[in-house]
């Protein structure tokens, strides 16, 4: 089975466990995580792709869950928990050493971080 073929077998997969066509994109066409770009690592493969039929058929399968699930009602993804950021590679570092520091790891700090208001952080700062 080609590459093709087997990324529509596994995006027929998904189409069915996907509640709405957003989780459905999402698990074919996120740049980091989804179907496409894990079995298509190559930036060239993946320009191919985009011309092939299998990838229509892919877009086929999101418009079919739309109609399910409705535009609006299932344009609304399950959320995972899951938050990417992309940080200066000195902002990187720094906060990996204050968190050595702390004794924490990274995401621990960072969601304690995130955690803190920052109209408390900023109120005494505040003119």
């Amino acid at each position: 089975m080609s590459v093709a073929n087997d990324v529509l077998a596994e995006g027929a997969r998904l189409a069915e466990k996907s509640k709405t066509w957003a989780d459905l994109s999402n698990a074919l066409f996120d740049p980091l995580d989804g179907l496409v770009a894990k079995r298509l690592p190559d930036p060239a493969d993946r320009a191919a792709f985009r011309k092939s039929k299998a990838y229509e058929e892919l877009h086929e399968l999101v418009e079919r869950k739309m109609l399910q699930t409705g535009v609006v009602a299932g344009s609304e993804p399950t959320k995972s928990g899951r938050f990417v950021v992309r940080l200066p590679k000195t902002l990187h570092a720094a906060l990996e050493r204050e968190a050595a520091a702390e004794g924490t790891s990274l995401n621990q700090l960072v969601l304690t971080k995130l955690a803190v208001r920052l109209s408390d952080v900023l109120g005494s700062e505040r003119p």
